[in-house]
């Protein structure tokens, strides 16, 4: 029997296909030494196979298949209810009590270890174990507290399988499965987050690394046209001894997103950044070379270009890989997946 739950810190990209890609990469950054220096949230994954018994107990196996293969691609109204169908059988089935404990027994040995507040984050499993396209299709949610809150987010995290957007861009792909993370949660709403990429996004340029970020916990844009500070590091000064550090764009960073507490309930709300902060960049020279150092290792070991996801604790005031791909599927490493 596959397990139903992996630790990340046991978990290897040749776990793929139980995990997909997302944990798959955070995985390998535990487990491999080359990567031991850069600094990831612990948590655990709830496995492909974790899903199948999801499924399967509660009789839905190629329900959603059969669904799927009603929609009228030409018509995009057809879609939004096959998908609204698809999701609220999922969001309206019980999670078994086998796996239920099994989460529970992961989640309270996680808590030994960090704060009441953690990250939930789907991580499909795709037809190439490699394809991590998968932005904004599947579900995240942030600051999740409690049982009964970590366990609906993940019936909403199975549910987002079946996402309007990742049925419009895939329609005819049947047999979905997809796993989900669950984290520490880096509490970045009094700190900041962004991107960076090991080669330049634009023109492709391969001696440059691009960090971009803003106050607070990154979201989507609204219809705010976010302005974020930009660093410009050179790669072949990195390892010199020399500035590196060749061009720093202070952005605007007119808005940010920060936590809501109510109760017991936490939302996220969107605020007008305070002027002393717009004027003030969100990362030290010190930082920005660390995150730069992290892509460097990542490019090296997966002998690819790279994107990253980055966000610093305001608690400890460290930072944290959330997410890493490499660009280049080609010239990746061979895996026996």
């Amino acid at each position: 029997m596959k397990d139903y739950i992996l630790r990340l810190k046991t978990i290897t990209i040749t776990d793929a296909e139980e995990v997909g890609t997302k944990n798959a990469f955070l995985g390998e950054i535990f487990t491999q030494k080359a990567l031991a220096n850069i600094r990831v949230p612990d948590g655990f994954v709830i496995t492909a196979s974790a899903y199948r018994h999801f499924i399967a107990y509660n009789k839905l196996d190629g329900v959603h298949d059969q669904l799927i293969s009603g929609i009228n691609k030409s018509d995009p109204a057809s879609i939004s209810e096959i998908a609204k169908q698809a999701k609220d059988l999922i969001l309206g089935a019980r999670i078994p009590g086998d796996l239920q404990d099994r989460i529970l027994l992961a989640y309270h040995e996680l808590l030994k270890y960090a704060e009441n507040r953690l990250a939930v984050r789907s991580s499909p499993v795709e037809y190439n174990p490699l394809s991590i396209r998968t932005k904004d299709k599947y579900d995240t949610f942030l600051n999740v507290s409690g049982e009964k809150e970590l366990f609906n987010c993940v019936k909403k995290c199975f549910a987002s399988l079946y996402s309007e957007q990742a049925l419009t861009e895939d329609p005819d792909r049947m047999g979905r499965l997809i796993s989900v993370g669950v984290q520490k949660m880096i509490q970045a709403d009094k700190a900041c987050s962004g991107y960076a990429y090991t080669s330049d996004p634009q023109s492709g340029f391969a001696d440059v690394i691009h960090i971009s970020g803003i106050w607070g916990i990154g979201f989507k844009n609204t219809d705010q046209q976010l302005i974020q500070d930009e660093f410009i590091v050179y790669k072949p000064n990195l390892d010199m001894g020399v500035n590196s550090i060749i061009q720093k764009k202070l952005g605007t960073k007119s808005h940010m997103m920060i936590y809501k507490f109510s109760g017991d309930t936490t939302s996220l709300i969107e605020r007008d950044t305070s002027p002393e902060l717009q004027g003030k960049y969100i990362l030290s020279d010190e930082e920005i070379l660390t995150i730069a150092n992290w892509g460097i290792i990542l490019e090296n070991y997966y002998n690819s270009p790279m994107s990253i996801e980055w966000a610093k604790d305001s608690s400890s005031q460290d930072l944290f890989l959330l997410q890493a791909k490499p660009e280049n599927f080609k010239k990746l490493k061979t895996y026996k997946l």
